[in-house]
């Protein structure tokens, strides 16, 4: 899966973002030097100020550390903060893309059912109306996966938020850039994007009603759909790169009738 475009809200932002996805690439090996300060303002052509504050930026996401004197490095892994939403994109557009999808799915079934459960007697009136405009436009998009992702993310970040939690809130960022990413690891699935619509459907109803053992339920067969989809989806794209292609469907003869 290829790299996103980089969208950047400002210069500083752009450098987090570019590299940011080079070290999570494995461009540089842990433990290995970073290039300095003047190779980077040079290669990226921006101010030290600016390039130090988008250091600043990744050390706080433990992604690498800087010493006096000793410049920067890359950290282990099993430092970087796993649950950024960043470093969750980045992770997802390269690496291991089956092994990172079932870390995601099993993460989504921890966080997701039990959002459910607790929106289904939290909810407010007016977030319950946002939730079923949100499945109107699932809906209306039908097969067009762009206009079906907005209103996708919004239906599941709607339930976190309807917990009136705030550390659900929190992890409301981490919970959208997970769905985001299995939702575009899912563009091949080949059963599409509607028939996700019955699942989503289930969950609303169930929300609507207040009955939260059935909205918890409702959310995890939702999930482990959006799982099989994401499944079917990397062994299409998979054997496609593979240059393998099904195989034609053979055509049964019919034996000859004999005129008597």
């Amino acid at each position: 899966m290829n790299l996103p475009p980089i969208r950047a809200r400002t210069l500083v932002d752009r450098v987090v973002q570019v590299v940011g996805q080079e070290i999570v690439r494995g461009r540089f090996a842990p433990g290995a030097p970073l290039p300095n300060e003047a190779e980077w303002c040079e290669r990226l052509r921006v101010s030290r100020s600016v390039l130090r504050e988008a250091l600043r930026v990744l050390v706080s996401k433990n992604l690498i550390s800087i010493r006096t004197r000793a410049g920067g490095h890359v950290r282990e892994m099993s430092a970087w903060n796993q649950l950024d939403p960043d470093i969750l994109t980045w992770r997802g557009h390269g690496g291991d893309q089956k092994t990172f999808a079932r870390e995601l799915f099993e993460l989504r079934r921890v966080v997701e059912p039990a959002a459910a459960s607790l929106a289904a007697t939290r909810i407010t009136p007016a977030q319950l109306c946002e939730l079923r405009q949100a499945y109107g436009e699932m809906e209306a998009a039908g097969e067009d996966t762009e206009q079906f992702f907005a209103p996708d993310v919004r239906f599941h970040r709607i339930i976190a938020t309807a917990v009136g939690n705030s550390l659900f809130r929190a992890l409301a960022d981490m919970v959208t850039a997970a769905l985001d990413i299995t939702l575009r690891m899912a563009l091949d699935a080949p059963r599409g994007q509607r028939q996700s619509l019955p699942l989503h459907k289930d969950v609303l109803e169930a929300i609507a009603r207040q009955d939260a053992a059935a909205a918890s339920a409702a959310m995890l067969r939702l999930v482990d759909g959006s799982e099989r989809d994401v499944a079917e989806a990397l062994s299409a794209r998979e054997a496609k790169q593979k240059g393998l292609a099904r195989p034609a469907a053979r055509t049964m003869k019919r034996p000859a009738r004999r005129i008597a």
